[in-house]
Formats: C-alpha cells, sequence, structure tokens
C-alpha cells in the first residue's frame, strides 16, 4: 500500500559533484515513498522537459510476461548485423546497474551514467519519481545523447502504466501473456493482456509471439488498426526436415514466403522469432544467411546459461510458472538419460511457489530450497512451508543459494545436471558463486593494487618430447594461450595483501585440456625462491587441472624440484598456504593443493588424479558421495578449513599478520 504523503517528511538530499554511481542509487531508492507507483504522469512531466519533441531514432518496445530480455538481444543482435546503432534499456539487472543500458551492445561507463542521472535530476524539480522511473528517463537521456538508430525498450511491469510506456513506439512486441504480478495486473490472462496491449499505437506494426493471445490483445490490436503478426497465423515455427538438415533439434521459421533456420537454445524461441519476424518489417532487405549466423551464437547471461560441465550447472531467471514450464522443458532436452537432475531454487514470497515447482517437478529428481537474503526473499524455511504442497521428493534445504550450490555439487556426478533458478536474486548470487575467475583476475583481487611486481612473465612452455594425447599438446597450450592471454598456466606475483607482504600465484585454468610443461614447475620453484629470498610467505591458488606438469621423467623431476624448495621453506621458518579452487583434478594441482603448511579450500574445489567414476573404476568399487570435494575433505582431516572466495582476502591476511606477530590488517 503506498505510504501516506507527509510534507514533514525530510526529502533525500541529491548526490554532489564527483558522486559515484552506488550514491546515486541509494538516492534512486529514497526518492519515492513506494517502490512500484503504476502510472504515467510524473514520468510525462519530467520527459516533456527533458525531450520538447520525440527524439529521433526508432523505438521498438517489449512487453509480455516472459521473454522480454530475449527479444530484446535477439533484435539488438539482428539490428547491429544489419549496420544499425542500437541503445538498449532492459532490467532488472544481475550483477551492476549499468548493465540496465548498452550502447551498440556494450554496458554504459559509470561516468556516462552519472552524467545521465545528473540531467534526470536537473530536470525533475520536486516531481517524486520512482527508481524505476528515473532510470528510465536516464536512460532515454543516454540512448538519445548516443544518437543510435534504434531504441530497443523493455517494459518493467505490465505495459500500459509503465513507465517506459510515455515514449509512442514505431514497433511493439508482445512476447508473451501469463499471470504473474497480480496485485499490480491482475489475476486473469484477458486482464494482463489489456495492461500488455497498452504498448499498441494507432497503425503502428507490431509482433504477438503468444500461440495463443488473450481476446483482449487482438480486440486492442483491431480497435487501434494494428499491422500484427501474430504467432501461428502469420508465422509459424517448426522443426527442421530432417531430410533437409541431420543436425538435431532445429526449428525453421516460416514467414512472408520466407524460411529461416532458428537455433533451439538456450533462448525462449518464441521470442527469437518475433524478432526475427520484427526484423522482417525494420529491414526487410537482410539477408538470411546474415540473420541466422547473427541469431547462432546469441547467449543472453541468466537464461539457460551454462555455468559448468561435468557436472552441467545451468543458471535461469524463471520465476513464475509460464517461465517454469519452459524451463523444464530445456532441461528435458538437455540432460543426460543416465543421469539426475539437482535443482537449487531459491524465491521471492510474492510469487507461485506451487505453480513453479509443479511444472519442474516432473523433470528434478534431487531438490535444494535455498533462502534469499533481499527485500521480499523467502527463507528456505518458509520456502519448505510454501512447498509442503508440492510433495517433493529428496527435498533438502540451504540458508542461501551458494550453500545450496556446495551442496549440489557435492552429491552430484559428472553425468548429472545442476539447475539453479527462481529468480534474478537467485542467479545473481549463483552467478558470483559459479564464474570461473581467471588466474590474473584472482591475483587482482587478492593482491593490493599498488607494488605488485609479476615473476617470470615471459616464461612459456614447449612441447620438448612432442607428447600426443587426445590431441597434440602444442595445439592444446596455442588454444589455452588465445582464450587466456596467459604464456603459461601459472601466473606469479609479489606483493602484498592488506599491507601483508607475500609472493602469490595462480593457476589458469584455460590450461586444463592438456598437461602443462616442465616451465609450470620452474614457475612455482622461482615463486617459492623469491618468497625465501624476501622473507616472506608464499600463498597458491589451484585449479582445474591447470597446474598439471608434462607427463613422465619431465613430470617427476618438477615434482622433486617443488617439494624440495617447499622443504626449504619450512626450514626457513617461511609458510606456504594453498588453496584449492574450483575443480582441482590434475597431478601436481592435487599435490600442492595438499602440501600447504596450511591447507584451505573453496567450498566446491575437488581433488584428485580424475573425475569419480575414473576413480572408482580404478579402485574397484564404490567411493562415498562427494569424496573428491572440499567439505569431505575437511571432515576427514585433509583440509584445514574452508572459506567462500569473497573471505579469502581478509582471512588469510590475518593469518600471516599473526604468523608474523604484526598487528592484525584492516580491510580498506
Amino acid at each position: 500500500m503506498p505510504l501516506p504523503s507527509n510534507n514533514n517528511v525530510q526529502s533525500p538530499v541529491a548526490p554532489g559533484a564527483g558522486a559515484t554511481v552506488e550514491q546515486w542509487l541509494s538516492y534512486l531508492e529514497a526518492l519515492h515513498p513506494t517502490e512500484i507507483d503504476l502510472g504515467l504522469d510524473r514520468v510525462l512531466v519530467v520527459l516533456r522537459r527533458l525531450f520538447p519533441r520525440k527524439p529521433p531514432g526508432r523505438i521498438i518496445t517489449v512487453a509480455g510476461t516472459n521473454g522480454k530480455g530475449s527479444a530484446v538481444a535477439s533484435l539488438e543482435a539482428l539490428l547491429q548485423a544489419a549496420g544499425r546503432t542500437t541503445g538498449a534499456y532492459t532490467s532488472p539487472h544481475l550483477e551492476v546497474y549499468n548493465e540496465r543500458i548498452r550502447l551498440n551492445g556494450r554496458n554504459i561507463d559509470d561516468a556516462s551514467l552519472v552524467s545521465v542521472f545528473e540531467r534526470v535530476e536537473a530536470a525533475r524539480r520536486g516531481v517524486s519519481l520512482t527508481y524505476f522511473e528515473f532510470g528510465t528517463l536516464a536512460a532515454f537521456v543516454a540512448l538519445a545523447e548516443a544518437g543510435v538508430d534504434d531504441w530497443l525498450l523493455e517494459v518493467g511491469l505490465g505495459g500500459r502504466l509503465d513507465a517506459v510506456n510515455v515514449m509512442d513506439a514505431d514497433l511493439a512486441i508482445i512476447t508473451s501473456v501469463d499471470i504473474d504480478h497480480v496485485a499490480f495486473l491482475g489475476d486473469n490472462r484477458e486482464v494482463i493482456g489489456f495492461e500488455k496491449a497498452g504498448v499498441l499505437r494507432p497503425r503502428i506494426p507490431a509482433v504477438c509471439a503468444d500461440n495463443d493471445p488473450p481476446r483482449s490483445v487482438l480486440q486492442q490490436a483491431a480497435a487501434q488498426k494494428v499491422d500484427l503478426a501474430l504467432a501461428g497465423r502469420d508465422y509459424q515455427v517448426q522443426p527442421m526436415d530432417a531430410g533437409q538438415d541431420p543436425a538435431p533439434a532445429r526449428l525453421v521459421l516460416t514467414h512472408q514466403g520466407r524460411e529461416i533456420a532458428l537455433p533451439s537454445g538456450p533462448l525462449p524461441v518464441s521470442s527469437v522469432a518475433a524478432a526475427v519476424v520484427a526484423m522482417h518489417t525494420l529491414e526487410p532487405n537482410l539477408e538470411i544467411g546474415l540473420i541466422e549466423r547473427a541469431l547462432q551464437q546469441l547467449r543472453v547471461p541468466g537464461r539457460f546459461e551454462r555455468m559448468s560441465e561435468r557436472p552441467d550447472i545451468f543458471v535461469d531467471v524463471g520465476h513464475n510458472p509460464h517461465a517454469a514450464r519452459w524451463l523444464a522443458s530445456r532441461v528435458e532436452a538437455e540432460k543426460n538419460p543416465d543421469g539426475r537432475v539437482i535443482a537449487v531454487y531459491a524465491a521471492l514470497g510474492d510469487k507461485d511457489i506451487n505453480g513453479v515447482l509443479a511444472a519442474m517437478k516432473p523433470v528434478v529428481d534431487h531438490w535444494w530450497l535455498a533462502g534469499l537474503t533481499v527485500p521480499r526473499g523467502l527463507s528456505a524455511q518458509s520456502l519448505q512451508e510454501r512447498a509442503q504442497s508440492a510433495d517433493l521428493v529428496h527435498c533438502e534445504c540451504a540458508d542461501t543459494v551458494s550453500q545450496a550450490i556446495s551442496a549440489a555439487r557435492a552429491i552430484a556426478r559428472p553425468k548429472d545436471l545442476i539447475i539453479v533458478f527462481g529468480s534474478f536474486f537467485t542467479v545473481a548470487e549463483a552467478r558470483r558463486r559459479l564464474t570461473r575467475m581467471t588466474a590474473r583476475e584472482r591475483l587482482d583481487s587478492f593482491l593490493d593494487s599498488d607494488g605488485r611486481e609479476e615473476l617470470a612473465a615471459a616464461l612459456m612452455s614447449s612441447d620438448p618430447l612432442s607428447f600426443e594425447g587426445v590431441a597434440r599438446y602444442q595445439d592444446e597450450l596455442d588454444a589455452a594461450r588465445q582464450v587466456s592471454g596467459e604464456n603459461d598456466a601459472l601466473v606469479v606475483m609479489t606483493g602484498t595483501t592488506l599491507g601483508v607482504p607475500l609472493v602469490a600465484c595462480a593457476f589458469e585454468a584455460s590450461f586444463m585440456a592438456g598437461t602443462m610443461g616442465e616451465v609450470v614447475g620452474d614457475k612455482f620453484v622461482q615463486a617459492a625462491t623469491a618468497a625465501i629470498e624476501r622473507r616472506i610467505p608464499l600463498v597458491c591458488f589451484s585449479s582445474s587441472g591447470g597446474a598439471r606438469i608434462q607427463e613422465g621423467l619431465s613430470a617427476l623431476l618438477q615434482m622433486a624440484k617443488a617439494a624440495a624448495v617447499l622443504e626449504r621453506m619450512r626450514q626457513e621458518g617461511l609458510p606456504y598456504i594453498s588453496v584449492m579452487t574450483e575443480q582441482v583434478s590434475g597431478e601436481v594441482s592435487a599435490s600442492l593443493a595438499m602440501l600447504g603448511d596450511l591447507n584451505i579450500a573453496e567450498p566446491d574445489a575437488r581433488v584428485g588424479y580424475a573425475q569419480s567414476e575414473v576413480i572408482e573404476q580404478v579402485e574397484l568399487e564404490a567411493l562415498p558421495e562427494g569424496f573428491q570435494g572440499s567439505q569431505f575433505l575437511l571432515d576427514k582431516g585433509a583440509m584445514d578449513m574452508v572459506l567462500d572466495r569473497h573471505q579469502m582476502r581478509e582471512r588469510i591476511a590475518h593469518i600471516l599478520a599473526k604468523f608474523a606477530g604484526q598487528g592484525v590488517p584492516s580491510a580498506p
């Protein structure tokens, strides 16, 4: 319920010159008494001050219950393939607010974002705007200042009364109509369809991707004489005839006599098809081959996004029954018939929990219900109570999404599939946990920014033994270098962490496919030698096979050299801290990860010379679930502690400071 107005309540003070994006966002959050306050009157007042007339550029507005972001991303890729410049405004964001405004495919930079916030604040003159309304007007300013050819605007909520709708569209897309946001939009598809159809304009072209649109959408289109392209009537999407293309799971869009091959995932094909149909109106002469190539590699963060393999881990922002039904179909198509599906689900309290669970239940074998510590977020216990009527099998709880992911990974086998879903907040936390850091990113986040020095940067692995496994060793090295930008699998630096001097090295997981040559061993020995010479500790981050050394005598030699230099460190009284990160499965990686004076593991780390199924075949027996994981190793005494990534810097600095008899450092 909106809060009553109170003239005695002091208004927040606008950020001054030099303010950061975070300071502006805090201001926007405090500016209006309610988070959602549908209506166009306030926004129109400020819009007319900012734009006395409609800005140049075509405006494409996208509304719908689900699939809006995918439609925007698809159309953005197609327009850019046609040589057009684009500006996209979408919401919400996953990691940073800048994601909401994309200029030619790139997130807006902080300085430009602050500048457009200042422009809106100057034009506001006391008009109260919600967080979303202020941000929408700022996006309009950003797109206008960039002078882009096409504006792609995603509706935030509904359509008719959404702030985005103050701009008259030159083309509109309605991706789907289903039940969500009942408190604001109503509890049936006809009422909700009327709200979505509010983005239509008289005689403008539009696309409706819903195969069964409510009458309210069709009535509004007819009343306004909208040139509506309707899925199933004016265009069709069907499986491609295997005789035409032997590749599995291909789809073909038929529209106005043209046939276009569409990718079957990971985006909702209905949204992709709607974007292509819209493109036929906007750029009717665009070559079919160009369209197909533009769509082939299209990915949207958080939309059935693959984060890891063996086991496969996907994340998806689906949060209502309509989205969950699509997600269930994608999981069913992707899962291994010999593997299980493990779900991590966390949700907001205003969602149809049981409707989502009912849609996903047929494809899920094991559930982890997790808590969300955000406004409207449900705790794991509350979620479990809401889910009781769903009668889920093999259902457990975890306080956070991160903990649930760790638990799911601990029980997962290589052929299993883990799906993490439920909201943008769920996926944001999951992506922070699952996004793989490069070696350089890890050292950048661990070391203080000043006074760093990289050691042995020019050393590069070679292939003196002409080793050949599944692929030529040299080819694997070349591919890893191209992906990572590194010469070799190990990056070594000297510097400080919260003022504590140390040598730090990190393995680059891009090199995990092959064995890594003796340079890796040489660089590790140089790192330890530098620590001895400077009388400072050594910290090593080991990850996914990136630490492996070329097979045979070379590997044995480097193992011996590494063991010898670590023994020298112990004799000198200098600590070696080993941190096991992500999936550690290489010979030396596993060895180094277990040889520290203090052995630390991230929650999702795994150790061993091979995947669990290979180890079981060698051992000729079934091993306990999760036997390679950090928690198992901690319980058995092989690890000293398990730390989340964000805890690593401060905890290690404190440990080393105490070891050296220094005062406990404090974070800046």
